[in-house]
Formats: structure tokens, C-alpha cells, sequence
């Protein structure tokens, strides 16, 4: 009895502490897990709003940006709204020094002045299906995880090769809870997406690096795309003819404000969480692995700060790279100060402690999974080692040194000279030689230099000797001032830098010439040796735990959902459609600390510091606060800027619509706060909050400061003065 008592108590537990704040839901089940929930938060439309197949609905609206990023459709003539990070290389694509479109903002007046991108792509989730039952068709518990896994992908090649015969959509099968279920999305992918607007970074990155994961935000993060159709609505190639798409289904732009304990939801494509992992792993995330890559990016972040702050062709030409480089590094800081001051390693082992008891009560599970946690434990310390070498190889051989990875692309080029395989040499010199000028528009040999001397001793420090390849060992070997020099002449002997010109007629017309002199050069022998050694010797020994991981993840997220069976389990994201719902509430993430729910234009001309790289504002946005010129858009005389909620999200949701009970557009998802960049392994309610930026700033911008409200008038807007008036707050002016 006692037993029996502590199980149910324990269950009764964990049911609670699903708040239903925490989870990225996959959205044609809402209807059957989170449905109910919902409404009693306040949620006022049903699961078949948000989903459905039979009839159009929210998910219609809502698009893979890029594959990357999340955006939505805001009207009837295909507009597109995301994140100002998740256009800004399109925005830099179009930027020169003379032409500066990250500093002065871009605003097309019509539809001809918009401007293509040419491989940017937006996609557009037509129906999801449960397939596990086809996919996992004659498997077996008795099978190896290889076996499994080899039986697998034949049965989902097969599979899509049946129903994409048929099929007009783009067909993918993703496994979700490490492969025990499996879930076929089709997706109708639009391949003319067109620049219409974007502020200037001093608007829409705002607080750049200073302010980037933190509250309180005054971030513009905004921009404005289009997607363009053939002329019978479906997706075509960039082509002059084209145009606006006509979509089954736009969101509505409810400018009446947010409030807190209102109803938030995130729809969008959150890309990768891993909160099942045992606490042994999450210990190695914030003890190893985070402060290693943090380490390497402090190192590289440092050197382009310099110069960017020197320099205006610098700071365009490394501006995306930068800010790349720079959100993860101060994510992961983030991600480790916010676990250990909620003592998430701990909460997790007592979590498995729960667990194990759970199981030793349930005699028919016992026998099953009794050693699933000790094995998965065991094969993520076995791992440990291989997967430090990798990550300095990705921070350094592949991100850090550009030269590194730019010899990568060279070696097709290089084999197929060395295989005497003419025709194939010479389409390959051309592609790249076509390709050069996005290397070289974007490349500074100093700071690569720079980069190198600093990275490449790190980088060699770290690798084992065995299985090392010999010109890394003697490396190794080489004393400090013997390696610089030979840094110093791997740059100064590169063809590729050497004569940009040169080297393009080169390939074009002598391709063998330029790739028997690539082959020889040192900086292309060093890339393949490091990258040889990457694939060749470290992916096979971590893939070589990887299925057996990816088993004992699945064996243990089954014993788990079977102990406790009144808890839900969400899956892990993934790059796929999902919901999160939660509050707009404040939090206290230390003693003494309370952060409220809101921001204001009054708090972005308190940072403003005239001339700063992240704290500079536009003359125009200055004018329009000193005569609060705000249009319908202000509350209470103030203009909202950003503001937070309990919803939780990843890296994808960047760009994703913040809507409100009724599914309308109140805000624009584009970050977390410090506090709470742990909710990728570790969701803790008290201090995980996503930030928005509030719609009603984006139209003023749009409205006021760019004066293209043509777009507003583009778009549905939805004004409720009652529910204002309920607040206690000033009618707004309804009159546009």
C-alpha cells in the first residue's frame, strides 16, 4: 500500500507540474491532448481552427522560412512577415557601401520595386499523417539498432517513392521520440520570396550583441517579404511573371494589445531541443561541451569586433557572420548560468530517481527497461571524448577558419583531376568559378589570418593522436613561432587569394591548371586533412554510439510515457510544425529582481547613444517619439515595443506569429530571455519566457516611419475597444 500510495502521489505530481506552459505540441493532435487545456487558459477557438485538412485554417498562414526561420501570411496578396535576423542575409545580399540597406532600411513602394532572391524558399505544411505503423513495418525488438535502422530507411524510401508518384506536395518522413513514431508532412514549397521591407538595423537589430537574449528588449526585429506564384497559384521558379500568391488563409492583425495573464500561442518550426536527456549528459552540456565552444567563439568574436568597429566595409561584410557566431556564443553562457542557478542538473537525477522507483513498483515493465537509464548513462560518458573533438573541429575547422572551409568546396574539383574526368573538372570550374564573387564580396584575408593563428593551436590541442593524420601530428609538434610563420605562408601561397581574377580565368579556362595548383597548396592539403580526419575517424566512432544512444533515448521515453501515464509527453523539436501556449506573465529570475511584461518607446530612447554601433537611432524615430506621432498604434499615449510570455520555444521559432485567443496576430517571436536560454534541455516556468515584438510597433514602423501604409492597408486589422476598456486602459483612436 505504502508503495502504492508514493506512485500515485508522485504521479499526481508530475501531472501539476504540467502546466501546460512547457511543450512544443504537434498540431493535429491538439484536439485530443491539449484542447481542454487550452480553453481553460482562455483559448476561444477550437483544434480545427489552428489544424485542419478538411477546410482552411491557421497552419495555411503559417511558413518555413528558408528552412531556418518561421513566418506568417498577413494578406490576401501573399505578404510575408518574419524576423529582421532571418532576412538579414537577403537584406545584406542587396547592400553595398554606396546602397547600405542594413543601415538605412529597405521599403519597396510597389510590387516592382520588390526584390527577388533567388534560393530563398517558403514552405507551406499542405497535411501531416502518422506513418509509424508503414514505417516500422516487420521490425522487430529483437533487432540491433543497426538493423532497425537500415530496415527503417528502406521502408521510408519506399514509402515516399509510392506516395510521391502521386503526390504534388514535397513528401519527407520525420521520426519523432528518437523513432518511435513517424510522421509523413507534405509541404508545398514557394521558390519566389521578394524583399519588400526591412528597417535599418538600428532599428531592427537594435541592442545587437549588448541586448541579444535579454530583457528588457526594444528590438525591431522585423521584416517584410512577399511570395510570388505562377499564374495558376502554385510554386515557380523567379520569374518576372510571376505573381503575388494568393494564400487559402491569412492571419488577422489584432492591434489591441496584449495584457498580462492573457493567452499566448507560438505556431511555428522550433528546430532542435533535447529535453529527455539523462542528467549525466546535461551535466557534460554545462561542464564540457558549452564552455569549450564558448571559449573558441570568445576568441573569434574578439577579432571581428575590432576591426567591424574600424571599418564600415568590415562591418558589412561580416555583419551576418558576426551576429551567426555571436547568438549561440552568448546562448550557451546563458543556457549554463541558467541550469545551475535552477539546480537543473539535480532536479533531473531526482527525476530518475522518481523514475526507477516508478518502475520497480510495475513488476510487467521492470524486466524490460530496468537497465535502459544505466546504458544510456554509460554510452554518453563512452561518448564523451569523440564528441569534444568534434565540436572543435565544427567551432574551428568549419566556422572559425574560413579558408578552411572555403578549400572544402575545391575538392570535387580536385578529385576529378585527379581521376582525369575532364567533363566533370570542367562543370565543376565553372560552378564554382560563378560562385567566387559571394566569396570574395564577404572576405577579409587579415581576419582569417588572425583567426587562424589564434584557432588552429586550440583546434590541435584538442585532438588525440590517434587516428590523427600525420600533418596534423607535426603540427602538433611545432613550436609556437615555427607554426605562425607556417600560418603566415599558407595565406601568402594560395592561389585562390593571391589574383581573384587570375584565379577565376584560371578555372574557367585552364581547370586543370587551377586544380593541380589547388591540390598542391597547403591550405587546401591542411582543410582535407582536417576534414578527412573529421569524417573519417571522429563521425564513425560517434556514429558508432549514435544508434545505440538513439535506442536507449527511444527505450527510455517509452518507459517513461508507460510509468507515468498520466503525464504527456511532447516530442522533442525537430524543424516540424508545432504549437506552444502559455501566459503573458512577468518572472523573477533573482532576489530582488521583477521584470514586467511590456516595453515601451520611452525605454529605446533611454539606451539611445548617438554614433553606436547597437544603440544608434534613425533621426526620423526620434522626431516621431518627441511629437508622439504614433498613430492608432499607442497605448495609453506610449508605444509598446517588445514584450514576454510563457510560451515555449527554440532556435526556428525565430519569426513565428504570437497570437491571441482568437488565433489573431498580436506579436512577432524573435528571441528568449538569458534567463531562460536553458529551456532547450531544461523548461523551468519560473524563468523561461520567449520576447516579442509587439505587432503595434511593427505597423508604426511600417506606418509612420517607413510611410508605406499601403502595407497596413494590405493587411486585416482587427481592433477590440471593449476588451481595451475591460483592461481599465484609454480607447485607442480607431481611425486609420
Amino acid at each position: 500500500m505504502k508503495i502504492k500510495l508514493i506512485s500515485f502521489f508522485l504521479l499526481l505530481l508530475l501531472s501539476l507540474q504540467s502546466s501546460g506552459k512547457e511543450g512544443m505540441w504537434i498540431p493535429y493532435l491538439l484536439g485530443q491532448l491539449n484542447q481542454s487545456e487550452m480553453e481553460a487558459m482562455g483559448l476561444e477557438i477550437t483544434a480545427e481552427d489552428i489544424y485542419s485538412v478538411n477546410q482552411s485554417s491557421l497552419k495555411d498562414a503559417i511558413v518555413h522560412f528558408n528552412e531556418g526561420c518561421t513566418a506568417e501570411i498577413i494578406s490576401s496578396q501573399g505578404l510575408l512577415l518574419t524576423n529582421h535576423h532571418c532576412g538579414y542575409s537577403q537584406i545584406q545580399r542587396h547592400s553595398t557601401v554606396e546602397q547600405d540597406y542594413l543601415k538605412d532600411g529597405f521599403w519597396a513602394k510597389s510590387n516592382a520595386e520588390e526584390l527577388t532572391n533567388p534560393g530563398l524558399t517558403a514552405a507551406i505544411v499542405k497535411y501531416m499523417e502518422d506513418v509509424t505503423n508503414l514505417v516500422l513495418a516487420e521490425a522487430t525488438d529483437k533487432m540491433s539498432p543497426s538493423e532497425r535502422e537500415r530496415l527503417v530507411r528502406d521502408n521510408i524510401r519506399k514509402l515516399l517513392d509510392e506516395r510521391g508518384e502521386s503526390s504534388e506536395y514535397d513528401l519527407s518522413i520525420v521520426p519523432f521520440y528518437y523513432g518511435d513514431q513517424y510522421i509523413l508532412i507534405a509541404k508545398e514549397t514557394f521558390k519566389d520570396v521578394r524583399l519588400v521591407g526591412a528597417p535599418p538595423s538600428s532599428i531592427g537589430k537594435f541592442g545587437a550583441d549588448t541586448d541579444n537574449w535579454m530583457w528588457p528588449r526594444h528590438t525591431g526585429d522585423f521584416s517584410v517579404f512577399r511570395i510570388y506564384a505562377g499564374a495558376d497559384n502554385k510554386p515557380a521558379e523567379v520569374a518576372e511573371a510571376n505573381v503575388p500568391y494568393k494564400p487559402n488563409y491569412h492571419l488577422k492583425v489584432n492591434i489591441s494589445g496584449v495584457a498580462d495573464n492573457d493567452f499566448s500561442m507560438i505556431f511555428g518550426f522550433p528546430g532542435r531541443t533535447q529535453e529527455y536527456l539523462p542528467s549525466n549528459e546535461m551535466e557534460n552540456i554545462i561542464e564540457v561541451y558549452d564552455p569549450a565552444r564558448i571559449a573558441i567563439r570568445a576568441k573569434l568574436l574578439k577579432i571581428l569586433d575590432r576591426k567591424m568597429r574600424q571599418s564600415d566595409a568590415t562591418r558589412i561584410q561580416y555583419a551576418s557572420k558576426y551576429a551567426g557566431i555571436s547568438n549561440a556564443w552568448k546562448k550557451w553562457i546563458g543556457e549554463i548560468k541558467g541550469i545551475k542557478e535552477t539546480n537543473g542538473v539535480e532536479r533531473r537525477r531526482q527525476l530518475e530517481e522518481q523514475f526507477l522507483a516508478a518502475l520497480n513498483s510495475k513488476p510487467e515493465l521492470r524486466q524490460q527497461y530496468s537497465d535502459v537509464l544505466d546504458e544510456l548513462k554509460k554510452l554518453y560518458e563512452d561518448r564523451k571524448p569523440v564528441m569534444l573533438e568534434r565540436y572543435h573541429y565544427i567551432e574551428i575547422g568549419y566556422y572559425g577558419i574560413e579558408i578552411m572551409r572555403h578549400m572544402l568546396g575545391y575538392r570535387g574539383l580536385v578529385e576529378a583531376y585527379r581521376n582525369e574526368e575532364e567533363e566533370e573538372m570542367k562543370n565543376l570550374a565553372t560552378r564554382l568559378a560563378n560562385g567566387l564573387d559571394n566569396f570574395y564580396k564577404d572576405y577579409d584575408i587579415d581576419l582569417d589570418r588572425q583567426a587562424m593563428q589564434e584557432l588552429l593551436p586550440v583546434y590541435l590541442e584538442a585532438m588525440s593522436e590517434e587516428g590523427l593524420p600525420e600533418q596534423l601530428k607535426e603540427l602538433k609538434k611545432m613550436e609556437d613561432e615555427d607554426r605562425r610563420e607556417y600560418i603566415d605562408e599558407l595565406y601568402e601561397d594560395l592561389i585562390v587569394l593571391e589574383d581573384p581574377v587570375e584565379f577565376r580565368e584560371m578555372l574557367m579556362e585552364k581547370p586543370g591548371k587551377a586544380a593541380k595548383k589547388l591540390g598542391k597548396s597547403e591550405a587546401f592539403q591542411l582543410s582535407s586533412a582536417m576534414y578527412g580526419h573529421f569524417l573519417e575517424v571522429l563521425n564513425p566512432r560517434a556514429s558508432a554510439m549514435e544508434d545505440k544512444i538513439d535506442h536507449y533515448q527511444r527505450e527510455y521515453i517509452s518507459a517513461m510515457r508507460k510509468v507515468f501515464p498520466l503525464k504527456r509527453f511532447y516530442p522533442d523539436a525537430n524543424s516540424t510544425l508545432r504549437v506552444a501556449y502559455g501566459k503573458v506573465e512577468p518572472y523573477e529570475p533573482r532576489d530582488a529582481v521583477f521584470y514586467d511584461t511590456q516595453t515601451y518607446l520611452d525605454g529605446v530612447i533611454a539606451k539611445y547613444i548617438p554614433g553606436d554601433y547597437e544603440f544608434d537611432l534613425p533621426e526620423k524615430l526620434i522626431d516621431l517619439y518627441e511629437n508622439q506621432d504614433y498613430g492608432p498604434y499607442a497605448e495609453d499615449g506610449k508605444m509598446p515595443v517588445c514584450y514576454i510570455a510563457s510560451n515555449h520555444t527554440t532556435g526556428g521559432n525565430s519569426g513565428s506569429p504570437a497570437l491571441n485567443s482568437r488565433g489573431e496576430l498580436v506579436g512577432l517571436n524573435f528571441d528568449r530571455v538569458w534567463e531562460g536560454t536553458m529551456s532547450d534541455i531544461n523548461y523551468d516556468i519560473s524563468r523561461c519566457r520567449n520576447i516579442m515584438v509587439d505587432i503595434r510597433y511593427v505597423l508604426f514602423i511600417i506606418d509612420k516611419f517607413a510611410d508605406s501604409k499601403y502595407l497596413v492597408d494590405e493587411m486585416d486589422i482587427v481592433y477590440n475597444p471593449v476588451v481595451e476598456k475591460d483592461r481599465g486602459m484609454k480607447e485607442a483612436n480607431t481611425k486609420f
